[in-house]
């Protein structure tokens, strides 16, 4: 379960064990990082993230902390039935 939180910034991450919230901060070199509460970096495969404010998922995605969108495989023909 899910701490109950009105910051709608945070972002809850599980690390296996622990539910954790964290925040989103971007580097000098514009690269999105993780932060948890003591400011210390988390990398992507340390943590699943469980929620996320809509709003973060681009650069979540561009961090690597959230997979990127497969491309659309569903398969079509021009056939005639």
């Amino acid at each position: 379960m899910l701490p109950a939180n009105s910051d709608p910034t945070l972002i809850f991450a599980s690390d296996g064990k622990t539910i954790h919230s964290l925040r989103l901060s971007v580097q000098a070199d514009d690269s999105p990082v993780l932060l948890d509460a003591a400011g210390a970096s988390l990398a992507p495969w340390e943590v699943e993230l469980l929620r996320w404010p809509p709003e973060a998922e681009a650069a979540l995605r561009r961090g690597g902390y959230l997979p990127v969108q497969p491309v659309d495989m569903e398969l079509w023909c021009h056939c005639a039935d």
